[in-house]
């Protein structure tokens, strides 16, 4: 007997929108689980004072924004406080009491209409802790946590509405936590003293759909890409330095380098400097059709990160039977080997010029429809929606 399709309520702290494809993991894994039967309704709670509320109604500017998915478009939920807070005595403690009533009359209409959801999944423990802990105690719904960042390196909290103590208690009375790499398994256990499992990001089956290119490519020229956005911790610095040392005389191997971000200026300022004009090239910011039509024209990728809880650019880049080097940034660890790449040390510019080298001279020992086929059987919607389901169901029917 097939098992019984589940009603998953998401609450998440990003969801993409005009300025921003931040959370997009998220629209596609509910996406995914829509694909796969399930009811999933995502919620995006968010607080406006009184003054915030007035300039955006001045500016004509949507409280809201958010770009919905394939299957899922958000319960936007937009609380504006029009009762000035800094009269009471304790003006977080009241605010934060108006909010929680707020977002449970939300969830209490939702469920009116559409019943009681069987779960609650929790993306993010940078914010709205406190939402998720409220709802799942008043209307008695278990709830399980994802975290996906990096940066969190303490029990810390981002608002005047929770404590240390609520936060962690949060944490620690979800039914399961989820990480997305084996390093941030280990390391937020040591964090917030509670058991986690891993389960790896999914890629779209967009990444999937298109035929993939004829192997083996054309080397000439061959092209090294890196995608991501522009800044400090992806050190895009050191990729240029080292392909400028590696390839400087050799026209026919180029560098793209695809994003947008605070150092542009400063990399083009620096390609100049190397008289690399003509071999790297930066394209800005381009759409996720773009990006598989660039990895069906690249040969290797390249992760130059000093950190990564995953990388979907590198396993976006194994789905397109692409080889990869990557730093030793901890995400992708987990997953570049022999087989499909090589490691560099963090921040080396001779270490990752020697295994570019090693890659391009190397290329056509890589089965590239074989780098493919591993990836989808690891991150496809398919693999990671079954992931889920399994947390999900043994979350609403605990097993001893």
């Amino acid at each position: 007997m097939p098992n019984k399709k589940l009603h998953i309520a998401i609450l998440s702290t990003w969801f993409p929108n005009p300025g921003s494809t931040s959370g997009i993991f998220v629209r596609d894994q509910a996406d995914a689980l829509i694909d796969a039967g399930n009811k999933v309704a995502v919620f995006m709670f968010r607080y406006f004072s009184l003054i915030a509320w007035l300039k955006k109604k001045f500016k004509g500017e949507p409280l809201s924004d958010w770009i919905p998915g394939k299957n899922t478009v958000p319960f936007a939920y937009n609380h504006v406080n029009f009762f000035p807070s800094r009269f009471y005595t304790n003006p977080a403690k009241a605010e934060k009491k108006a909010f929680l009533k707020y977002t449970a009359k939300c969830f209490a209409n939702y469920i009116k209409n559409n019943g009681k959801p069987d779960v609650m999944h929790h993306h993010g423990v940078a914010d709205f802790c406190y939402i998720t802990a409220h709802l799942s105690k008043t209307f008695g719904i278990p709830y399980v946590i994802t975290e996906h960042s990096m940066f969190i390196d303490t029990v810390d909290h981002f608002n005047a509405y929770e404590t240390k103590e609520e936060r962690l208690a949060m944490i620690q009375g979800a039914a399961a936590r989820i990480t997305v790499s084996t390093f941030y398994k280990k390391f937020n256990e040591g964090i917030f003293h509670a058991p986690f499992i891993t389960i790896h990001n999914m890629i779209s089956n967009d990444f999937v759909r298109p035929n993939l290119p004829l192997f083996p490519k054309n080397i000439n020229p061959f092209y090294f890409t890196n995608i991501g956005v522009l800044s400090r911790r992806k050190r895009q610095d050191i990729l240029i330095k080292a392909f400028a040392a590696g390839f400087k005389n050799n026209k026919e191997v180029h560098l793209t380098i695809a994003g947008n971000g605070e150092l542009e200026k400063e990399l083009k300022e620096l390609i100049a400097s190397l008289q690399m004009q003509e071999q790297i090239h930066l394209t800005g910011y381009i759409a996720r059709n773009e990006i598989i039509s660039l990895l069906d024209k690249s040969h290797v990728v390249v992760i130059s990160s000093e950190k990564e809880s995953f990388s979907m650019a590198a396993a976006e880049a194994l789905f397109r039977g692409n080889p990869v080097l990557s730093t030793e940034c901890k995400g992708p660890e987990d997953f570049i080997n022999p087989e499909n790449g090589m490691l560099c040390k963090l921040n080396d510019v001779e270490d990752m010029r020697d295994k570019m080298l090693k890659m391009y001279a190397n290329y056509s020992a890589f089965n590239h429809k074989e780098i493919s086929k591993k990836a989808i059987e690891q991150f496809s919607e398919q693999a990671i929606v079954e992931k889920l389901e399994e947390v999900y169901r043994n979350v609403i029917e605990p097993k001893n």
